[in-house]
C-alpha cells in the first residue's frame, strides 16, 4: 500500500480513471470510500483510517447494516492483502482531487466487487486473480460474496433502488465521493 495524499500535499500526476466515467453507483462510490480509509490504515497506521471507515460506512448505510458492512469491506481488504505480494496503489479519500478518480488496481477490485454481486463468479475469479498476480483468490472471491450480500442485496441496485441489480446507471453528476 502506498501513502494517501491529502489536497495540500497531493502531487499525482494521473491519479487514473474519473469514477463519473466508470457508471459506479452511490453504494459502490461508497464501498470504495470505505476500502479506501482501510488502505490509509495500512499505509499510514497513524491517520486511523479505520475510524473514517466505520464512520463512512454507518453513515452510507445506515445504523443497522453499516458495521456489517464495515467489517465485511475490512474482510475483503485483508484477503487481497494476504493474496497479493506488490504494492497496491489508492487513490486518498483525504484528497478531493484523488478521491474522484480511481486507481487501476482500485478498479479492478470494483471489477471482481461487481461481478460477484451480479452472481458472476468466472469473472468476479478472473479479475481477482489478475489483482492478485495469480495468487490462490478464493478466500477474496468468500469475501467478495459477502460483501456483495451486506451491501448490495438482492433486488437493489447499486445505487439502492428497488430493481434488478444488475442495471446500472451512472450517478448524477456530485454524487458519490
Amino acid at each position: 500500500m502506498t501513502l494517501p495524499n491529502t489536497d495540500r500535499t497531493c502531487r499525482i500526476e494521473d491519479p487514473g480513471h474519473p469514477i463519473s466515467d466508470l457508471g459506479y453507483g452511490q453504494r459502490e462510490c461508497a464501498i470504495l470510500t470505505i476500502a479506501r480509509g482501510y488502505f490509509s490504515s495500512f499505509a499510514s497506521p497513524e491517520r486511523q483510517g479505520w475510524t473514517f471507515a466505520i464512520y463512512h460506512a454507518v453513515n452510507a448505510f445506515g445504523e443497522a447494516r453499516g458495521p456489517d458492512v464495515a467489517v465485511a469491506v475490512l474482510s475483503v481488504v485483508q484477503c487481497m492483502r494476504q493474496a497479493r505480494t506488490s504494492v497496491f496503489r489508492f487513490n486518498s479519500h483525504e484528497c478531493r482531487r484523488c478521491a474522484a478518480h480511481v486507481s487501476g488496481h482500485e478498479q479492478m477490485l470494483m471489477a471482481a466487487m461487481r461481478a460477484a454481486a451480479r452472481g458472476r463468479m468466472d469473472a468476479a475469479s478472473g479479475h481477482a486473480t489478475l489483482l492478485c498476480e495469480g495468487s490462490d483468490v478464493q478466500k477474496l472471491l468468500r469475501a467478495l460474496q459477502l460483501l456483495a450480500e451486506k451491501a448490495l442485496p438482492p433486488g437493489r441496485s447499486a445505487d439502492g433502488d428497488q430493481r434488478d441489480r444488475i442495471e446500472l446507471r451512472n450517478p448524477a453528476p456530485g454524487v458519490g465521493l
